[in-house]
């Protein structure tokens, strides 16, 4: 896979260790006076997650969870290009040094089947660890569904991304354009607005963005990667269609869409150059910057263009509790506060992020402020990830070539899907 999250933008960078070496000794002796006491036992927990801001804002919440529960934690926070091979050596190794991994939702199935995680199931129903405003019902259903494997969670979700479309309310009043949400409505709106001299804003870079798009617009169409017996099933009616119609889209896209990526789709809607655009939620919260936007306040949002349903696609992180650690309890203990509704808010409000929690995404305050939410939560209701197999990469890049050559040369969906199927078809049998 070229890129698994593209849209995240993760700015420290830690080293490549293995905890639980002569270099967690270090660490545990430095940290000894440290520890917190829980009865006659002292409790540290180290969380692993990756670098930057939101490690930041998140970190700094920590000392609360302290103070309320005398159960001190240490944040291994370290750049995303090592987080999963750091994770798998700790885990596979089985030092016991990291008690919650915070994980992208392609790597949980191969930590649940080598044996990394432990099921959440028994402490989900301890409500006294949980606390009062875990919720466990508010969480939405999607997102929990992703998390089972063989009726066992494995995961408390959190920080969601989807695709979003984005369009300013001005240019469209000022053009007397509705807001479209179907797949006939967007060509006409974007055919209109090429008329004038811009567009659509579509990341149509050769990439993992426009897989994420076009798949969305196939599962809406009633298409999928797969048939119903869990067989590649690339070259059917539904995704063809759904090719064709990234084909025409593109074809009323504004000038550099074959060469953009969501970042790019977002930074030209954000300067007023695309006054219609497909972006990604995370980067939705810079549209709306004051000292950054020039178009804060006039931007509307919707969920992607569907045929005959809507769809979304998503990529989503959760707090996952390792086999080997040390204090479990403890540990969701922990992961229940950092997904609790309070906590998921002052979160969003701080910088934006996503959750998994329905009320959170519905909740007043937020929504004014962050007037994206309710199409996300939208977009939630019916949605699905990308392909979490061990041959997912190979599609995805076989994916991302074929839209590629449909958008910039003009390829038919067809003939590129069917070679796809014979290409790949034997890897997922």
């Amino acid at each position: 896979m070229k890129q698994t999250i593209p849209w995240l933008v993760l700015l420290s960078i830690g080293g490549l260790s293995l905890l639980g070496s002569d270099e967690a000794k270090a660490q545990s002796k430095d940290q000894s006076n440290t520890e917190s006491t829980v009865g006659d036992k002292k409790v540290e927990l180290v969380i692993s997650r990756w670098a930057g801001g939101n490690a930041d804002d998140q970190a700094a919440l920590l000392s609360e969870f302290e103070n309320k529960t005398g159960i001190h934690v240490r944040m291994d926070a370290i750049d995303y290009g090592q987080l999963r091979q750091k994770q798998m050596l700790n885990m596979g190794g089985k030092t016991g040094a990291y008690d919650l991994v915070f994980a992208q939702e392609v790597w949980i199935p191969e930590y649940v089947a080598a044996g990394y995680l432990r099921p959440l199931d028994e402490y989900v129903s301890d409500t006294s660890l949980s606390g009062k405003d875990f919720d466990f019902a508010d969480f939405e259903p999607s997102l929990i569904k992703l998390n089972r494997f063989e009726g066992k969670l494995y995961g408390l979700p959190t920080f969601v991304q989807t695709p979003l479309v984005v369009y300013n309310k001005d240019v469209f009043a000022k053009n007397s354009l509705q807001p479209p949400k179907t797949w006939e409505e967007t060509l006409a709106v974007a055919k209109k607005l090429k008329e004038k001299g811009t567009g659509i804003a579509v990341p149509a870079k050769e990439g993992l963005a426009a897989v994420d798009v076009w798949i969305a617009l196939a599962r809406s169409n009633n298409g999928d990667y797969f048939n119903s017996a869990g067989k590649l099933d690339m070259s059917t009616p539904e995704n063809i269609e759904a090719g064709k119609f990234w084909k025409e889209l593109v074809a009323v896209s504004m000038r550099g869409s074959t060469n953009w990526h969501f970042d790019d789709v977002n930074k030209a809607v954000q300067f007023g150059q695309a006054p219609y655009g497909i972006t990604i939620s995370g980067l939705a919260g810079a549209l709306e910057d004051t000292k950054q936007s020039k178009v804060a306040g006039k931007i509307e949002y919707l969920p992607l263009p569907y045929s005959k349903k809507p769809f979304g696609t998503l990529s989503f992180w959760s707090w996952c509790l390792t086999a080997d650690s040390k204090h479990p309890q403890e540990a969701y203990q922990l992961a229940a506060w950092l997904t609790s509704k309070e906590i998921e808010k002052r979160m969003s409000l701080k910088d934006g992020q996503v959750c998994a929690r329905e009320s959170v995404l519905d909740d007043k305050e937020l929504t004014s402020k962050l007037p994206f939410f309710p199409a996300i939560a939208e977009s939630l209701k019916n949605a699905n990830t990308e392909p979490r197999d061990k041959n997912g990469p190979k599609l995805m890049d076989a994916v991302q070539a074929a839209l590629s050559q449909i958008a910039v040369k003009d390829a038919d969906p067809k003939v590129q899907f069917e070679a796809i199927q014979k290409q790949l078809a034997a890897d997922f049998q």
